[in-house]
């Protein structure tokens, strides 16, 4: 009889556990409950698309090896018995085993999902009701257990690298019927995402010249539900795997080991805020986020994960979340006093004319420290800022870098203009058109507190958006 890899994974993620995550996300037992319903087979999924592809095999098998043990090579591996599986209520109550889980968990669902990773999690959140970065978080989870579960499950069989073709062909019926109806139409609705459709026999087979290759569902971009991120490291540089024979020394340590590592890994979580709120009372609280984001990149490995938990000060200090309905009856989940409400407001009221004083922050973004690399999280308030710029067509925006006086002005106003350009090209990939845009670096220009003070620079590294047409 085949194992049913969801259904074991609810065993190890029990209520405790549950109670655990949401505690540590800041989110209700029952949200967190309903977003790894949906995270677990939306996982599973991938994996099983993962495993169709040429070499993907191999690919998953190397993603097994970075859970059970990861960074072997730096002698920091700790072989607890039972592995991860057998300590999830542990690692929940230690900070840096957490954010080493979540790390991890980051990189399995990157390489899942690639660069549909963000609107995954958005559509988790969409469904769920959690954060985005609660969700981005909760994906995070799910990877490692399910990968976890198919090393114990391998070991226990001595099949290696050919049972897991078997083992992920068995998963095909429970990945399809375990994706609530609910999150299968905001997954649906996600550019480049598939879902499975009718795949049976091995996974080895799916891709045989006498076998079309799986189903992308591939809706308009306009489609697109709103996001909510995600603790992790920065998606865009990660290589892709190779699928030559990296999984082999993994294949050994399963056969002959049996039993599961998990490491103590530090977590450098570089990051950096580049949110203010022109129209808001959020300076101060932006400036603790940038804080807090600069602290744990001097003290990596001590917090769970210095930007969801900075993001989360932050957005909780923007005042409480509501539903906010666009004139097409879509609503958007945003803060009072944050910068979609704030824009949406503008755009609506004809009494409010075109300026070039009117400057609406972003208060929501995170940047790799001293780079122009956004992280994850930003892409709950990305997708949002796109659906309103979508809603009204003959709205032109402008954006603005800016960087506090530290270093070198030209260093600055590079920085600056690159972070900018990179967040009008992440517009551009949600949908928005190019023409309706522009980005301007003023690097340490125009600051709007005093730099004499961290907290006055933290308010003046941000990134803003002035309308030039509505």
């Amino acid at each position: 009889m085949a194992v049913n890899l969801i259904e074991l994974a609810k065993n190890y993620l029990s209520d405790d556990v549950v109670s655990q995550v949401s505690n540590l996300l800041g989110e209700t037992d029952q949200n967190t409950q309903k977003a790894l319903d949906g995270a677990l087979p939306t996982i599973l999924n991938g994996l099983v698309q993962k495993a169709a592809e040429p070499g993907g095999t191999s690919a998953i098998m190397d993603l097994v090896g970075e859970v059970i043990t990861p960074n072997r090579a730096a002698d920091e591996v700790i072989t607890p018995d039972g592995g991860i599986l057998s300590h999830l209520s542990k690692l929940f109550t230690d900070a840096s085993q957490s954010s080493t889980l979540l790390s991890i968990g980051a990189n399995i669902v990157k390489s899942l999902f690639g660069d549909t990773s963000g609107a995954v999690a958005s559509a988790i959140a969409s469904y769920s009701g959690v954060k985005q970065s609660s969700a981005s978080s909760i994906l995070n989870i799910a990877g490692p257990v399910l990968l976890s579960l198919i090393s114990q499950k391998l070991t226990a069989d001595g099949t290696g690298i050919a049972g897991a073709d078997g083992l992920l062909s068995s998963q095909v019926s429970y990945a399809q019927n375990a994706i609530p109806s609910g999150l299968r139409s905001f997954l649906s609705a996600i550019p480049g995402f598939s879902l499975i459709g009718g795949l049976g026999g091995k996974i080895g087979d799916l891709l045989t010249p006498d076998t079309e290759p799986i189903t992308r569902v591939t809706p308009p971009v306009a489609d697109v539900p709103p996001t909510r991120p995600a603790p992790a490291p920065v998606y865009r540089e990660e290589e892709n795997r190779s699928s030559g024979n990296g999984w082999l020394p993994w294949l050994l340590l399963l056969l002959g080991a049996g039993a599961l590592f998990f490491i103590l890994r530090s977590c450098n979580s570089d990051t950096e805020t580049s949110a203010t709120t022109a129209e808001s009372t959020t300076d101060t609280t932006l400036a603790n986020m940038h804080d807090m984001a600069d602290s744990a990149d001097s003290s990596a490995g001590t917090a769970m994960d210095s930007a969801a938990i900075a993001l989360k000060e932050a957005t909780a200090k923007l005042g409480a979340f509501f539903k906010r309905k666009l004139p097409s009856g879509y609503e958007l989940n945003i803060p009072e006093n944050g910068i979609e409400n704030n824009l949406v407001t503008f755009i609506e009221d004809k009494s409010r004319p075109v300026d070039k004083t009117t400057w609406f922050n972003f208060d929501r973004l995170l940047f790799d420290t001293g780079k122009a690399t956004l992280r994850p999280e930003s892409q709950e308030q990305l997708t949002n800022i796109a659906y309103i710029l979508k809603e009204f067509p003959n709205v032109h925006i402008k954006l603005g870098g800016y960087t506090d006086n530290t270093g070198s002005a030209e260093v600055n106003k590079k920085l600056s203009q690159d972070r900018a350009d990179n967040v009008m090209a992440e517009l551009v990939k949600l949908g928005v058109e190019k023409a309706r845009m522009e980005a301007e670096g003023y690097g340490p220009e125009h600051p709007i507190a005093s730099n004499d003070t961290e907290t006055g620079r933290a308010e003046n590294r941000r990134i803003a958006i002035r309308v030039t047409q509505k």
